[in-house]
């Protein structure tokens, strides 16, 4: 008998490999490009921008492209603290991926303060114990919305209320969670949701951030 691992990766679903095809070796303009074989590939990639988009309940301008799950997490994770300097708090789970914990703790040996959030028995998190960590310097929020080795689905919602009310910025790894549960952004009220392609049967090498307007 052979087993699969869909939790680690996914096969490219064939709908998906007929509609990426014509992208290789027929329309493989440049984006970028005025021409007319430019805009058509510019307009697929819109076109793939709104799906996305409607994944996860986002407009379409709110999808940022990546390489994968783990640059859309340290997009955010590098990002967040270039605009606000002055501050060098985080706070995120014992339980993150590596993508979340290893660029923590590079930032941990140039100053900066993070809080390891422990789970229960069940894996969950406290949304009590962020209110308790919350400070002036706290510069961003980081819990996956479900990991990646037991399943456990975290209370974001609850979570992304608490960050509401102190006024900081909160992502949420949703990389396990995409295409497996429901997940509308604005009804979450999350900042920032990380997505990655091969988790859902697509290719690998390819992922999204949704990242709130304002």
């Amino acid at each position: 008998m052979i087993y699969f691992d869909n939790a680690a990766s996914t096969a490219v679903h064939p709908e998906v490999v007929k509609e990426m095809l014509p992208y290789f070796d027929v329309q493989y303009g440049n984006p970028s490009s005025i021409h007319q074989f430019g805009r058509k590939a510019k307009n697929a990639i819109q076109k793939a921008r709104k799906q996305v988009a409607a994944l996860v309940g986002a407009e379409p301008d709110e999808i940022i492209f990546t390489s994968g799950g783990t640059e859309s997490n340290n997009t955010i994770l590098m990002g967040i603290p270039a605009f606000r300097p002055e501050q060098n708090h985080v706070i995120t789970s014992s339980i993150e991926h590596e993508a979340i914990l290893q660029p923590c703790k590079q930032y941990e040996k140039i100053g900066y303060k993070i809080t390891y959030l422990p789970v229960d028995e069940y894996g969950i998190v406290d949304p009590d114990e962020i209110t308790n960590s919350i400070n002036q310097q706290t510069i961003l929020v980081s819990i996956m919305f479900a990991n990646n080795e037991v399943g456990t689905i975290q209370p974001i919602k609850e979570i992304s209320e608490t960050c509401k009310k102190y006024q900081v910025p909160f992502h949420t790894d949703a990389v396990q969670a995409v295409g497996k549960v429901p997940i509308n952004v604005k009804e979450l009220g999350v900042d920032a949701l990380s997505i990655s392609s091969h988790k859902i049967n697509g290719p690998k090498g390819v992922g999204a951030l949704f990242m709130k307007k304002d």
